[in-house]
This record gives structure tokens, sequence and C-alpha cells, in this order.
């Protein structure tokens, strides 16, 4: 198991979801684009981040590029947890919540279907 290949690619998937979440905050502060598609952004925004850390994990894996790859998903969503515990101060379980956890392993799955 190539546990440092899996913690890069989690990192570079949590900078490039921070730095996608930045430019929608910046766009949606200067510009007239509504809330509503904002939030459907950020949902692209992440799905897009663990797109492209699964892909980049299962390339560099030689086997069990899916494991890997859910494991990536794992770490990045028990990030997101923690994140918003700090936040928040606790976990809302609702249907964003769901939404967010199916597009993570989803995307994680899509990744390493393409990266191999």
């Amino acid at each position: 198991m190539n546990i440092k290949c899996i913690i890069k690619c989690t990192a570079f998937s949590i900078v490039l979801t921070f730095i996608l979440l930045l430019i929608l905050a910046v766009v949606e502060y200067f510009s007239n684009v509504s809330e509503n598609v904002i939030v459907y952004l950020v949902y692209a925004s992440v799905i897009l981040s663990v797109l492209v850390g699964s892909f980049a994990v299962s390339k560099s894996s030689d086997s069990k590029a899916l494991i890997h790859s859910l494991i990536l998903c794992a770490v990045y969503f028990i990030i997101l947890i923690l994140l918003s515990l700090g936040i928040n101060g606790r976990i809302v379980f609702n249907t964003h919540f769901f939404a967010i956890a199916g597009g993570i392993f989803g995307a994680g799955v899509l990744g390493t279907i393409i990266g191999k």
C-alpha cells in the first residue's frame, strides 16, 4: 500500500478544493451570481477535486488502485467532517451531508476508472 502517495494526493485534493472555493467566494462577492448556483458549484468543486486526486493516486499505484482511491476518499471525508466540527461545532446529517458523501465516493470510483 502506497501511504505516501495517498497522503500526497489527499493533500492536493484539499488544496485544490480550497482554491476552487476561494475562487467561488470571490465570484459570488463581486458578481450577481445567485447563491443557489454557487451551492451547486461548491458540490462540483469538491467532486472535481476528489476526481483529480483519485485519478492521480490510481495512476501512481500499480495494483489495488480502487482501494487506494477509496482510502483517499475516506481521509478526505474525515478531514471535511473535522473541519465542519471545528467551524460549526456539530455535524448536521441532512441532504447536503449525504450529497457530499456520495459525490466524494462516486468521484473516487470514477477517478479510479478513468485512471486505469
